[in-house]
């Protein structure tokens, strides 16, 4: 023999492709803080979301910041170990207005992605107005209007208290979407053909229209009878 294969040919290299990965079942979302962090776990059942658990881990405002990560660390590590995710969404950070904003939010989420990491979990990571879209279809949505949509999603009773526990289940349901449903192969909706992730934003507002409370109808006023 010549070098590799016959007669110095190289031999066919036989690739086995690999499927993409399974959509994860359970999914944590976190809304990063450095006084308050919420956090919100999902599953995916077939077709429908379901809630595990939800809530906030709050630190003491009067605290120094290096204190209050490690309270907001130690409770993420907590839920990690109670609910055994498989795999973690997270808010990116948004630079707006207030820069002292960002860095909180930063710091945050610096404490959080340490925990993830160390439980070896994969993470992504979706802007604020990625997840409104796609639990609502709209990119500037109120914290208490994605509040009620996440509660319609998820068939929730209520789901008041902290909008921090809210905006992590948001992100779960987001992360949800977007591992589920490719970027590609457009579906028709309403005779149009839309990306998938749109088609999933639209059945999200529309579940949300469906949960709203509906008004009775008023009865007509009776009619004038003209004056002879």
């Amino acid at each position: 023999m010549n070098g590799p294969g016959w007669g110095g040919v190289a031999p066919f290299a036989y690739h086995r492709r690999v499927p993409s990965p399974a959509p994860p079942r359970r999914v944590l979302g976190i809304d990063p803080g450095t006084h308050v962090c919420g956090w919100g776990v999902v599953d995916r059942d077939g077709p429908r979301l379901v809630t595990v658990g939800f809530g906030v881990v709050r630190a003491k405002a009067s605290d120094p910041i290096e204190r209050r990560l490690a309270t907001i660390a130690a409770g993420l590590r907590a839920v990690v170990a109670t609910h055994r995710p498989d795999a973690a969404a997270v808010e990116d950070v948004f630079f707006g207005r207030d820069p002292r904003a960002a860095v909180r939010l930063g710091e945050g989420r610096g404490a959080a992605l340490v925990v993830l990491a160390d439980a070896g979990l994969p993470v992504a990571h979706y802007a604020n107005n990625v997840v409104k879209r796609s639990v609502g279809g709209a990119g500037r949505a109120a914290k208490t209007g994605v509040q009620a949509m996440t509660r319609a999603i998820l068939g929730l009773a209520n789901l008041g208290g902290e909008l921090d526990a809210s905006d992590a289940l948001a992100l779960a349901i987001c992360h949800h979407h977007r591992a589920l449903v490719p970027a590609t192969s457009p579906v028709r909706v309403g005779g149009r053909a839309v990306s998938p992730r749109i088609a999933a934003a639209l059945e999200a507002a529309k579940a949300a229209e469906r949960a709203r409370p509906r008004r009775a109808p008023t009865a007509p006023a009776p009619a004038r009878t003209p004056r002879p």
